[in-house]
């Protein structure tokens, strides 16, 4: 009677176990029929929360090359202890459960053969003894033997196991290195293995997304590094738009707070910058690749070190190249005659007079550059082909020359000299070249007007004075010029003694606004109520 009953405490046990960890508990057939159940268990370690983790060695590397062992990390999770438990045919009430092995198996990676244990076999002893223990304390509370193998198991999965054994001191766990690895391959393992229990834990749970308001599973979501979440959808329609209208920018974090943190920042700070292997898993390769090109264009046209490969089917940004140890220069060198008569008659003073300091020199392979993209080089000056640090620029100033040769009158013996010294072909594609350049800063100059972050050329065709750059997100007056705050942009037009005081709009001579489009009437139902009233276009203006 007394096996039923124990029979039937084991089958509500286990039914109980598996509805809660229906991934931790195993059940095996009990070999030549034996009495008892056999089981695996198998308890993944979660801490209670992020805890300082501690790397060291209690033995001496044998070999003189091995690595020190010692390191710190923070975790969440723990690699699982795997026990194998016999229950006897009188579990509960008069036995306790049988421990056949207790098992910490170091997790499998490409740096760690999954060989040893990661806890020294004192600790698991110790861990083992307390699930033989904990049933003796049960026995004595309640007269009778209770089920304590879902006892056990919380005290390992949550982490108590540690604590208790003295692993955990003040909040900081530590952690032997095992001597079948060394230091840096056992910490890679743990935070592997950590970091992808995060990513399972984090596709398991539901989030709210910050764009459409709707719950999504992590597994269609996106956590940026900033910790906002996005369901995948919504960040790939913002950033593909993004992309594709090459407003980078809005290449990062959606939300309100972290767009106005992003407000503040220097244009040159790149701490918001999304990864690029994030990118790629939201918009895909191609989209990414377009990022990646309109990224490097875009630090061409801010950071003047950079410069644009001057071939047409290229337009690549190039960085400046890495200056070399010794400077060359067109300057003749100087030498010195030395003799042996004067060494010999004249020996060193003793106390000799110090080093010159050098003349600084221009460094003529400051103007060097290659194109990453077509490996083309070219001259930095006159965007012609590489012709070395020693030959000079064949038009170091086409301007002054364009401008002296139009200065003479047409079939002069003075243009026909230039036109010989420099072939007539080239002036006449220079003459070209200066004059288009010349009309486009005329048009630039009196239709448009610069950026103050970046300088881009700016047009408007209708709306108020104040505009936000579409490049660098600046916020500047159209009608002086001036940067004008984010946080409050509309102080400028309202501050008196300003010249643009209330002068949001250009108004006529009868104080009517100028190049005001009005809205248009509105249709019941077509949720045109969002429009606001200072919108404007804009159109950027390619820097001649």
């Amino acid at each position: 009677m007394a096996s039923e009953e124990c029979d039937a405490l084991q089958n509500d046990e286990l039914t109980v176990l598996e509805s809660i960890y229906p991934t931790l508990l195993t059940t095996h057939p009990n070999p030549q029929s034996k009495p008892g159940r056999l089981l695996t268990l198998t308890l993944p370690i979660t801490l209670p929360a992020s805890t300082q983790t501690h790397l060291s060695s209690t033995f001496k590397p044998r070999q003189s090359h091995s690595e020190t062992p010692t390191g710190t990390l923070t975790l969440d999770h723990l690699p699982p202890l795997i026990l194998r438990v016999l229950l006897p045919p009188i579990y509960p009430l008069s036995s306790p459960p049988h421990s056949i092995s207790l098992r910490a198996p170091l997790p499998q990676s490409e740096s760690v053969e999954n060989k040893g244990n990661w806890l020294p076999k004192s600790v698991l002893k110790s861990f083992d003894s307390m699930l033989g223990q904990m049933w003796r304390e049960e026995k004595e509370a309640m007269g009778e033997g209770q089920g304590v193998i879902w006892k056990w198991m919380e005290w390992i999965v949550n982490g108590d196991c540690l604590a208790e054994s003295g692993k955990i001191v003040d909040g900081v766990l530590n952690l032997v290195v095992p001597p079948t690895t060394n230091s840096s391959a056992f910490l890679a393992s743990l935070k592997s293995y950590d970091a992808t229990q995060k990513h399972s834990e984090f596709e398991r749970t539901a989030f709210s997304c910050s764009i459409c308001w709707e719950n999504r599973k992590g597994n269609k979501c996106v956590q940026l590094e900033c910790g906002c979440i996005f369901c995948t959808q919504c960040l790939s329609d913002c950033w593909t738009l993004a992309i594709t209208e090459g407003t980078l920018e809005s290449v990062a974090c959606p939300s309100p707070l972290c767009v106005k943190q992003r407000a503040l920042r220097d244009k040159m700070d790149s701490s918001s910058d999304v990864p690029s292997d994030l990118l790629e898993s939201v918009v895909g390769p191609e989209l990414k690749e377009r990022w990646a090109n309109l990224k490097e264009r875009r630090m061409a046209e801010i950071d003047p070190s950079y410069t644009v490969c001057p071939r047409p089917t290229c337009q690549a940004a190039v960085p400046p190249p890495a200056m070399p140890d010794t400077p060359t220069s067109a300057a003749p060198s100087s030498s010195k005659v030395i003799r042996l008569a004067d060494i010999s008659s004249n020996p060193a003073p003793s106390d000799p007079a110090p080093p010159e300091a050098p003349i600084a020199k221009e460094d003529r392979w400051a103007a060097y550059r290659s194109c990453p993209k077509c490996h083309f080089s070219f001259c930095l000056y006159c965007a012609s082909t590489w012709h070395g640090p020693h030959t000079a620029c064949s038009f170091p100033q086409v301007s002054g020359i364009v401008k002296e040769y139009l200065s003479h009158p047409e079939g002069s013996m003075e243009r026909a000299r230039i036109e010989k010294q420099k072939g007539k072909a080239n002036i006449d594609r220079l003459v070209r070249q200066w004059q288009e350049d010349e009309m486009n800063r005329q048009w630039l100059e009196g239709r448009t007007r610069a950026c103050a972050g970046c300088g881009v050329r700016v047009e408007k065709s209708h709306g108020c004075n104040h505009m936000t750059c579409g490049r660098c997100n600046a916020h500047f007056c159209y009608r002086c010029g001036d940067s004008i705050s984010p946080l409050d942009p509309y102080q400028h037009f309202n501050t008196p003694g300003r010249p643009c005081f209330q002068k949001l709009f250009e108004v006529d001579s009868l104080g009517e606004p100028i190049n005001v489009v009005l809205p248009e009437p509105e249709v019941e139902g077509t949720g045109d109520d969002f429009d606001e009233m200072d919108q404007w276009d804009m159109r950027l203006l390619v820097e001649w």
